[in-house]
């Protein structure tokens, strides 16, 4: 491991590596990454593998689209197969419930199609003809987009790490960070449990690990890790269709993916915060089940194969977050709060340019943690 590095980024999912990479892409050299276990173990290795363009604040909007606007071209700037990545651009479908939950992804849509993006309001058959094996008894439409869909986040981190120590970038695995030499409220190293490194650079990337990482700093941070679960039915004739998602009554998503599985996750009201825990458990198969079938009834019986449970570190207005805090000088945040993979390029270019003080590709007042301190939430009505 190196003594010394320009930067170091702590944590190796997808926020982590696309940081390290982007890091290198402007020039730095001397990247050092610090995992505690393997890439990517995280939230990262465990999530859905969506990414979005619906969303309903421009804070999100103008992450989304620099994030979605690297992935259609990276796989050539990484130097990969065409195919590689896994991405496959079969979108979102919200429904709309009730008169209320309609108005909404209506303004939701203008929002997102004054932003560039390809969304529609569709009717209940315009529903059921982007999604065939939905029951649209009882909503009155949805929102569709067709710029979004899904990816592999394990080849995302990966092939960004990859990138990155082609760049010469160094990753150290099974490598925990155990404090941090603070001089004068300023960053001089990291203590690992492999050794020391001196540096004047620290970016927190570490997910659901960032809150506790942040304590050792000396900086709190609002972000508590909260427990999700997801399941993978036997596979399935194949069919392209958006994921389904019920924002608005069964908090569920469903997606078939390419090899026929249904993956499928529910935002349980009542997850317990603020542990990282990844066991799973049989009660969340029993809620998730009953709510799948009430919206495809065809998969009441299908098999469940795989079930496992993941942790997303989520903040209070359910943002992210990105750049310096104002406890330690050299000490940057690159952490996406359930949203690290589907805002991978985005975060790794904010967090880069935040470092090293280059004009940053979006405005950062939005993404920075003194918006805590100021009352400058902004809530996403595309959110749960």
């Amino acid at each position: 491991m190196r003594k010394t590095a320009d930067v170091v980024v702590i944590g190796g999912g997808n926020a982590g590596t696309s940081t390290a990479y982007h890091l290198t892409k402007l020039g730095v050299k001397n990247v050092v990454v610090v995992e505690q276990m393997y890439t990517p173990f995280g939230g990262s290795g465990r999530c859905a593998a969506m990414f979005r363009q619906q969303f309903a604040t421009e804070t999100n909007l103008a992450m989304a689209k620099l994030s979605t606007d690297e992935y259609a071209h990276l796989e050539e700037e990484l130097g990969l197969e065409p195919g590689e990545l896994e991405i496959s651009y079969c979108g979102y479908l919200l429904p709309a419930y009730n008169e209320e939950n309609e108005k909404q992804l209506k303004s939701n849509v203008q929002a997102q199609r004054d932003f560039g993006f390809d969304s529609y309001y569709l009717d209940p058959q315009g529903c059921k003809e982007v999604s065939p094996y939905m029951d649209i008894s009882e909503i009155l439409g949805g929102s569709y987009c067709t710029g979004e869909g899904c990816l592999n986040p394990m080849k995302l981190a990966l092939s960004y790490k990859h990138a990155a120590e082609r760049n010469g970038a160094e990753f150290n695995n099974y490598t925990k960070v155990i404090g941090f030499d603070i001089e004068g409220g300023k960053i001089k190293g990291v203590k690992t449990d492999k050794g020391d490194i001196a540096t004047n650079c620290v970016i927190n990337a570490a997910g659901e690990w960032g809150k506790f990482i942040g304590r050792m700093a000396g900086v709190t941070i609002p972000l508590e890790p909260e427990k999700h679960q997801i399941v993978v039915t036997e596979p399935l004739e194949y069919i392209k269709a958006p994921m389904l998602y019920s924002l608005y009554k069964y908090e569920t998503y469903i997606i078939q993916v390419k090899h026929g599985g249904f993956l499928m996750g529910w935002s349980d009201a009542d997850v317990r915060a603020g542990i990282i825990d990844f066991t799973p458990e049989w009660k969340f198969l029993e809620n998730l089940s009953w709510r799948v079938a009430k919206q495809v009834p065809a998969l009441k019986n299908v098999r469940i194969i795989r079930h496992w449970a993941g942790q997303y570190g989520n903040l209070p207005d359910h943002g992210v977050l990105v750049g310096g805090v104002p406890e330690v000088e050299g000490f940057y945040l690159s952490l996406g709060a359930t949203k690290a993979t589907m805002f991978a390029a985005g975060l790794g270019t904010l967090a880069a340019e935040a470092a090293l003080g280059v004009t940053p590709s979006l405005p950062l007042d939005n993404y920075t943690i003194d918006r805590f301190a100021k009352g400058n939430l902004i809530f996403d009505k595309a959110l749960l």
